[in-house]
This record gives C-alpha cells, sequence and structure tokens, in this order.
C-alpha cells in the first residue's frame, strides 16, 4: 500500500519514471492486487500517447533527433508498440530522403541532359515513397521545366531570330530569298515536297529582325514552318492536310476552383474552336487537345472565367412594434331574467299545474351586477437580427416562427375515417437574393413575410382549423457597400368599441353611464426591416491586358500578329551586296561578311540571369523581404515567375512590383496570385511599348514567418518565362532559418 500511494503521489509531482517504478513495485508485493494492475496500465498508456503525439509533431517539424529519442522512449516503457517502431521507420525514410535529395540537387546544379534525367530518376524514388514530399517536389517541377526548355528548340532559336537583316528583292524565287537569310543567320532550312519551285516573292525590310522578316515572307506566300533544332526550320504548305501532317498538338488540362466545367469548355469550344474537349465534372476538369497556341490562348480564356464568386454578408434587422390599450368603464347590469316554475313532491309539471301557477310557485333567476373599471396598456418589441453570408445571384432564406400542426379528416362512403396532420409555417419569413456589381454596389431582392394566429376555428365535425393574419413586402433595392436601407410600413391598426346598457336608461345624457359598461380596445402593431450589405469578396475587375488580348485569324487561332519588330538603330547592317548574290538575285542587298560582325558586337547570346536577396535567418512571427533581382543584357518586355516556399513555416504578406520594368518612366502592369496550399506565388510583369534591359529589382514578396524549424526552409524559383522567349538563369534555392 505505501508503494501504490508513494508512485501516485510522484506521478502526480510530472515524476513518471519513478512513478511507474513505485507502482510495479506495489504489483510485485502484491501481485493479486486488480487495483494497482489498472492504475499501473492507465498511467503506462497516458505517458505512451502523450510521448507519441510530441513525437509525431517533432517529426512534422524535422526536428528528427527529438522524434527518434521519444519514439525509443515509448519502446523503452512498450517494447512492441507499433507505432514508435514505424515512427523510427519513417525517420530513417526522411534521413534516406534527405540523402537523396542532396545528391539530385547536386545533380541539378550541373544541368546537362544526363544530369537532369539521373536526377529525375533519383526523385522518383523518392515520391514512390512520399508522393507529398514538398521539397521532392519542387525540385521535380524545376527539373521538369529545364528539361522541357532543353528540349524546346525555341529557346535556342530566339537569339538568332533577333538578329538585324535588311532585306530588298522584287520578284525573287522563294528558296533564293531563304537562302541568303540562311547566309546572314546560319539557319538550314528543309523543304515540303509540295512547294512549288517557281514561287516567287517581294520583300522590302530594313531594319527589322529575321524572325519578322521570314514569318512575313512565308505567310505571304501561304507557307508555314516548323521548328526543328536550335537552327533547323521545315518549311511546308499550309494547307490543312499539311497541317495535320506537320502541326505538333499538345494536351493540357485545366483545374477549376469556381468555375463551371460546362461553361469554360464551351467557351473553349466557342472562341477557339478547339474539337477534343473533355470534361470531368466530378474533378471540375476541362482536358483541352490543341496546337500550343490554342492551348496559350484557352489557358487565357479559363483564367478570365475561373475566379472566385464574389459573396456578401446581409446584416438584416427585423422589428415589430406592438402597442395595446384597453379601457373598460361603467356597470354591466343582468341583460335578462329566467323564470322557472317549481316543482310539487318532485312529480314532473302537466299541463293543469300551469294553471294554478303562482308567485309563490314561480322561479325567478336575475344575473348578477358587474362593475368594470379596467385599462391595460401593452408594448412589445419583436427583434431578429440574423447575419447571412451568401454568394452572387444565390438565394438565402430566414425563417424564425412556429409551424403549426393542421388536421385535415378524410371519410369514405364505407365509413372509413382517415386523419392526416398538414404544417403551415407561422412567423417570419426571410428570402435574401443579391446581385453584387463591379462599382461595389449590390442588388437585393427581398422578400418579407410576417404571419400570426389570429383565432382558431372548430368545425362542426370538431376539426380544429387556424385563422393566419398575414403581412408581406416584396422589393428590389440597389444599395453600396455599408449602406444601410430601413423599409417600413406594414402598419396593423384595429380599433375597437364595445358598449353594453341598458335601453332607455342607458342613453340619458349623464346619469346613462350608470345604466351601462364601454370597452375601449386599440390595437397597433408596425414592422421594420433594416437590411445592410457588407461586401465580402467583390467582383475583381480583371486587367485590360488580361481581359483584351489577340487571338489571331480566323484560320489561325491563336497565331502571333504578323508585324515587324524595329531593330535598335546602333545596329550596323550591311547594305551592299555582293558581286555574286547581285548576279543570281533581283536587287539583293545583303552584305554576308558584314551581318554577323555587326550582329556580334550589339546583341550577345547570354541570357538574362536572377538572383536572390533575402535575409539568411529570421525569428517566428518576424516579417521580412525576399527580393527577386535581373540582369538581363536583352531587352525584355515582359516576364513571368512562379516561387515556391514551405507554407507551413512561411505566410505571404503582399507582393509588390519591382523597379525593373519601370525605368526609363516605362508604363507596367503588373498582376500576381498566391495559393497559401501548395506554398506558390505567381507574379506577371509587363512593360508596354519597348524593352528594356539592364538590372534591378524584379519582384519583392513580404514574408512572415509562423512556425520554427531546425532544418532550413527553401525559397525556390520553380519557373521563370520572358519575352522575347528566351533561356534564363536560374538560381539555386535560397535557404533561411527559422528562429524560435
Amino acid at each position: 500500500m505505501l508503494a501504490y500511494r508513494e508512485g501516485q503521489a510522484l506521478m502526480a509531482e510530472g515524476k513518471t519514471e519513478q512513478g511507474l517504478v513505485k507502482l510495479a513495485e506495489a504489483i510485485r508485493l502484491e501481485p493479486g492486487n486488480a487495483e494497482y494492475r489498472i492504475a499501473l496500465t492507465q498511467h503506462r498508456l497516458s505517458i505512451i500517447n502523450r510521448m507519441l503525439s510530441d513525437a509525431e509533431v517533432a517529426r512534422r517539424a524535422t526536428r528528427l533527433p527529438d522524434a527518434e529519442k521519444l519514439y525509443r522512449d515509448v519502446l523503452a516503457l512498450d517494447p512492441v508498440n507499433i507505432m514508435a517502431s514505424q515512427g523510427l521507420e519513417a525517420i530513417d525514410r526522411i534521413r534516406r530522403h534527405q540523402v537523396v535529395l542532396e545528391e539530385a540537387a547536386a545533380l541539378f546544379r550541373q544541368g546537362s541532359p544526363a544530369d537532369l534525367s539521373s536526377a529525375s530518376e533519383k526523385l522518383r524514388g523518392i515520391l514512390a515513397e512520399n508522393p507529398d514530399l514538398k521539397p521532392a517536389l519542387l525540385l521535380k517541377a524545376r527539373i521538369d521545366e529545364q528539361r522541357t526548355r532543353i528540349l524546346k528548340p525555341e529557346t535556342k532559336l530566339a537569339a538568332i531570330f533577333r538578329k538585324p537583316i535588311l532585306l530588298e528583292f522584287r520578284d525573287a524565287p522563294l528558296k533564293s530569298v531563304l537562302e541568303v537569310i540562311s547566309r546572314i543567320s546560319g539557319l538550314n532550312f528543309f523543304y515540303d515536297r509540295e512547294i512549288f519551285p517557281d514561287l516567287k516573292t517581294t520583300i522590302f525590310a530594313r531594319s527589322t529582325t529575321v524572325e519578322d522578316a521570314l514569318r512575313l515572307v512565308l505567310v505571304t506566300s501561304q507557307l508555314e514552318y516548323k521548328i526543328l533544332n536550335e537552327n533547323s526550320i521545315l518549311i511546308y504548305p499550309n494547307t490543312p492536310q499539311k497541317l495535320k501532317e506537320y502541326q505538333t498538338l499538345a494536351i493540357r488540362g485545366f483545374y477549376l476552383t469556381n468555375a463551371d466545367a460546362k461553361e469554360v469548355a464551351n467557351s473553349i469550344r466557342t472562341l477557339v474552336k478547339s474539337k477534343d474537349v473533355v470534361i470531368d465534372e466530378r474533378l471540375g476538369i476541362v482536358i483541352v487537345r490543341d496546337t500550343p497556341e490554342a492551348i496559350r490562348m484557352a489557358e487565357r480564356i479559363v483564367n478570365l472565367q475561373d475566379m472566385s464568386n464574389p459573396e456578401v454578408m446581409l446584416e438584416v434587422e427585423i422589428v415589430e412594434i406592438t402597442r395595446s390599450r384597453l379601457l373598460e368603464l361603467g356597470i354591466q347590469w343582468p341583460s335578462q331574467m329566467s323564470l322557472l316554475p317549481l316543482q310539487t313532491n318532485g312529480q314532473p309539471l302537466t299541463w293543469l299545474d300551469l294553471r294554478q301557477l303562482t308567485q309563490a310557485t314561480t322561479q325567478v333567476t336575475i344575473g348578477g351586477v358587474t362593475v368594470n373599471a379596467k385599462k391595460e396598456n401593452q408594448d412589445g418589441n419583436i427583434l431578429a437580427n440574423p447575419r447571412i453570408r451568401v454568394r452572387n445571384k444565390e438565394k438565402a432564406k430566414i425563417q424564425i416562427g412556429d409551424r403549426v400542426p393542421v388536421i385535415t379528416t378524410t371519410s369514405t362512403s364505407t365509413g372509413f375515417v382517415s386523419e392526416s396532420v398538414n404544417y403551415v409555417d407561422v412567423g417570419l419569413k426571410l428570402e435574401v437574393e443579391p446581385n453584387i456589381y463591379l462599382n461595389n454596389e449590390v442588388a437585393i431582392k427581398i422578400n418579407l413575410e410576417v404571419s400570426n394566429l389570429v383565432r382558431e376555428i372548430v368545425s362542426a365535425s370538431g376539426t380544429l382549423s387556424y385563422q393566419i393574419g398575414t403581412r408581406g413586402a416584396s422589393t428590389v433595392l440597389q444599395l453600396k457597400d455599408g449602406e444601410t436601407q430601413i423599409l417600413a410600413g406594414l402598419i396593423n391598426n384595429e380599433d375597437r368599441t364595445t358598449t353594453n346598457k341598458i335601453p332607455l336608461l342607458g342613453e340619458l345624457p349623464v346619469a346613462g353611464r350608470l345604466f351601462g359598461s364601454q370597452k375601449d380596445d386599440n390595437l397597433r402593431s408596425e414592422i421594420l426591416l433594416s437590411i445592410t450589405p457588407r461586401i465580402v469578396r467583390a467582383i475583381q475587375r480583371p486587367d485590360i491586358l488580361d481581359a483584351e488580348f489577340e487571338s489571331g485569324t480566323e484560320n489561325s487561332i491563336g497565331a502571333p500578329t504578323l508585324r515587324l519588330s524595329t531593330v535598335d538603330p546602333a545596329v550596323d547592317i550591311a547594305t551592299n551586296p555582293s558581286d555574286s548574290q547581285s548576279a543570281s538575285l533581283t536587287e539583293t542587298r545583303v552584305d554576308e561578311e558584314a551581318a554577323p560582325a555587326a550582329t556580334a558586337t550589339t546583341f550577345t547570346n547570354a541570357p538574362p540571369a536572377l538572383s536572390w536577396q533575402a535575409p539568411a535567418q529570421v525569428r517566428i512571427g518576424e516579417s521580412f523581404d525576399v527580393v527577386l533581382r535581373i540582369r538581363s543584357e536583352s531587352a525584355l518586355r515582359n516576364m513571368s515567375v512562379t516561387l515556391g516556399f514551405d507554407p507551413q513555416v512561411l505566410q505571404v504578406v503582399g507582393v509588390q512590383e519591382g523597379d525593373f520594368f519601370r525605368k526609363m518612366g516605362g508604363q507596367t502592369s503588373f498582376n500576381y496570385r498566391q495559393d497559401p496550399v501548395q506554398g506558390n506565388v505567381f507574379a506577371a510583369l509587363m512593360r508596354q511599348n519597348t524593352g528594356v534591359n539592364g538590372e534591378g529589382k524584379l519582384v519583392t514578396v513580404s514574408f512572415r514567418a509562423i512556425k520554427s524549424s531546425d532544418a532550413p526552409t527553401l525559397l525556390q524559383l520553380l519557373s521563370a518565362t520572358p519575352d522575347p522567349a528566351s533561356s534564363v538563369v536560374l538560381p539555386v534555392g535560397q535557404s533561411l532559418r527559422v528562429l524560435p
């Protein structure tokens, strides 16, 4: 008994190990005591559950040494504990994954196709065991993007396409013109066999690029081209049959958040003319198979439609004011006298007995005299103050009151009688339907009905029914955000006067009040409705650059607009043709020796480079800025980037545009959105008119540290897409440590 009490006391003090030892000693001294065994089992189970919970928290916070110690302590208490064994296996797996993840990251930094393939294979093994591992998913996304960029020859071809060129041809064979372009730019041209050999073209182009000149020549000749590698292009006729043979098709799945899948699919079919569109209503997915240009156009259409539905909070206050005044004053005299013959000896009366009636054998009954002096005043307010949050163009309903049963009796000719009960809603019923506009105004359709029981009605067969009084109002009003509107005027006013007096005597001018009684009853009730809309989520008006964009031509959906870009006047473009060219071409003015030299001194193949500017460590609860900087020798018109972070450690506070695209007073457009669940920030920057080069801040993201971790968290740049299209040097992940 002493060991048991000491063990309980030690457990209460928090000394679990010593307490368990004492309880075990008590059981050893009294093996048959069930109370001791139950106490030991309960305390051990409680300690094990608490340690397992702490170990799980430590493991999720990547505090692996602490989690491992807790799991081993659990096994010391319960050697066959399954959860502790599985926890140790999970820790070993996490450590193994970290080693493989570092190896994959090292291979990714080397950047060769073979290294990227090896890194992808390493990640495939990790994700097969843990599909939700955030660092592995982020690294896989970067590897996939880099491999896609390598596989796409357009990125390397962009530098060649930006070379300046001057062309002046009149009725020259098309292949001869392309031969000159090939000599200047270094491009290789392959021709489909159905291209007519006598096809000629006329072009006079100065201070433009190879891409614009080539595209203009091909479009005016009803030809198309397909990029084969970084310096080879296939030329083929722009006919439906050849487009089916050479045009590459892509498949893209759009995961919708708010829009209806059928409506989005209908928009894509109507505007993009896509025939292969599949809808999955269960998951809200629209899958499209079309050309890459058409899919990019479909993506912009989806971004316009897949916007969050606006919501409004309706603050409603309903007041019913009731006032009752009752005044009853006077003397209520008997209104009748009853005469009743008295029976003699208990025998019933006969006609002969009626002739013998006298005053002594007749009973007289007269009612009592009542003096009325009563006055009642009643005032009452019935208040309902609900708040309703409702989506745009959706109905919301409020009902406060009772459901009154109404019994219906049905009888048949055979005598069978059945009863059924129906319920009638009595009380307050309010229906609202808001319509939110872009100017933060809300149109509200209101239907208000207030009903009450007036009286009960009993039929001849004994069935009970009710008389119900109803007052209602229906209207549509338009209010600004936060504006209050009061609907009043539902008034019910009743005045009743009841008089009970003796004829003639009650008609006397003054003394008549002594021979009668008068009751005045006044009842007035009014209903007021006050409604205030407060917009919780407004309609986001899209930027003009997102709401209006070019869609190609009727025959080529999504194709870029046919235009010529002006090259910097500082670039020296040769204008004197060689003798051999003049002999074979009509009015050709291209200097094959000077053009490459001029291009080499003005243009560079160095791609834009991005870098981080962020603190190395912060404390939990602290806000800080992470700056993404850019350095580009070529002029950029716009760029979109996607950043990845750990949402369990960091929280996005805000995203601001940098100063890079605003240099020299440039007009810019900036849009961003974030996914706090996946931990992504997408930002798109666009500069109007001409591009800009140099160095500066691209985007500044403000974070708040919400959770500390022993291991550093990573900020990663998942993608970066510039315009004009080119390869981009992505920085390695920015390591950040969050201190407690």
